[in-house]
């Protein structure tokens, strides 16, 4: 979703009146309900949004390095007289091992726990917006049926 430099300073108060308040229920649904459709739309897309998610990229690497390392098997298994190609297999595997070592190390824990406990409040302010869109649209269809 892209905001434009003249609302953006708008949009940037607006989202963070209702992040602030996420934590409250009550007070949550009387600010969601002060707002006008447009802004409930824009506030929606922009919270449901995709996040970068660190599980694809470790999951990447895991099947990146288990390719290489099933090529790895082979060539040994096949070459196991060639002692050049098993050094530089070797050495691979190494360096597979040691490249999986430091992603693991290398997960930083608490930045995934505060955008986890952010991700919560989001999609409870997506659940909040959602029930009141739903409510205004019904009101406005059955507006529109009665007008026609």
């Amino acid at each position: 979703m892209k905001i434009s430099n003249s609302n953006r300073k708008e949009f940037a108060q607006l989202l963070s009146t209702t992040v602030d308040v996420a934590d409250d229920e009550a007070t949550l649904n009387e600010t969601l309900d002060k707002l006008s459709l447009n802004d409930l739309e824009r506030l929606k897309a922009y919270l449901s949004g995709n996040m970068s998610i660190s599980l694809f990229f470790m999951l990447r690497f895991i099947v990146i390095y288990s390719f290489l390392g099933g090529l790895l098997v082979y060539f040994v298994y096949s070459y196991q007289g060639n002692t050049k190609i098993i050094a530089i297999a070797f050495g691979l595997l190494l360096g597979i091992l040691i490249e999986r070592i430091l992603l693991i190390v290398q997960v930083p824990l608490l930045t995934h726990s505060i955008l986890t406990h952010r991700r919560r409040k989001y999609d409870r302010i997506v659940q909040v917006i959602e029930t009141i869109l739903k409510k205004r649209y019904l009101k406005e269809l059955q507006n529109a049926i009665i007008d026609f």
